[in-house]
């Protein structure tokens, strides 16, 4: 059930700092279906970051290729050379926004608790 203070919004994963942009909670679905099989693996690391920073806000997904979906983070969260690789490309995202220094330290568990498979 979503609280009453949270907003909702469509995102297209085009702009990977838009949701960065939004000072209150919101509850994002996310428009592309991320793991169609034209969808590379960078393009995947690259909103997940996003997500992975954006604490305040929920993700939605919804997706054709559930399997997919579960492979991705079953990679991340059981493989310590996925999860470092995927870090890399968090910190690109931080250094974008002139954050870089908080790039070090242990990074967030997965699967990432805001974001969520929608059947």
């Amino acid at each position: 059930m979503m609280a009453q203070n949270w907003r909702t919004a469509v995102w297209n994963a085009r702009d990977l700092l838009e949701p960065f942009s939004w000072f209150h909670a919101t509850v994002v679905q996310v428009a592309p279906d991320l793991f169609e099989p034209e969808t590379r693996g960078a393009v995947r690391d690259e909103v997940f970051a996003t997500m992975a920073l954006c604490r305040n806000h929920r993700f939605q997904l919804r997706t054709a290729y559930p399997e997919q979906y579960r492979r991705y983070v079953d990679d991340i969260a059981g493989s310590r050379d996925e999860y470092l690789a995927w870090r890399v490309t968090t910190a690109m995202t931080l250094r974008k926004l002139g954050r870089q220094d908080e790039a070090a330290g242990v990074g967030p568990q997965w699967p990432l608790i805001n974001v969520e498979l929608l059947d």
